[in-house]
C-alpha cells in the first residue's frame, strides 16, 4: 500500500489517497472516510489493526475504522 497525492481535475482542491498494487500491477485506490480524515503513513501503520477497507454499493473503496457501521436507508 502506498499513500499518494492528488488532484481533483473539476474543483482543482488536492487530496490524498490510499492506492494498493497487486501482483498484476492493478491499482486500487481507497479514500479516507471523512470521519477518519486523512492519515499519514506512519499513522496508518501504527493503527492497521483497528483499521479496514470497506466497499460501497458504487464500488468506490473508503478506508475507515473497523466495526464502523454503515447502515442503508431507503428514500
Amino acid at each position: 500500500m502506498q499513500v499518494g497525492t492528488f488532484v481533483n481535475k473539476q474543483t482543482n482542491e488536492s487530496f490524498k489517497s490510499c492506492i494498493f498494487t497487486d501482483n498484476m500491477n492493478n491499482h486500487i485506490f481507497v479514500a479516507f472516510s471523512s470521519m477518519l480524515g486523512e492519515l499519514t503513513p506512519k499513522q496508518i501503520s501504527e493503527m492497521k489493526r483497528n483499521l479496514q477497507v470497506v466497499t460501497l454499493k458504487s464500488g468506490s473503496h473508503v478506508l475507515c475504522k473497523q466495526g464502523s457501521t454503515w447502515e442503508d436507508v431507503e428514500l
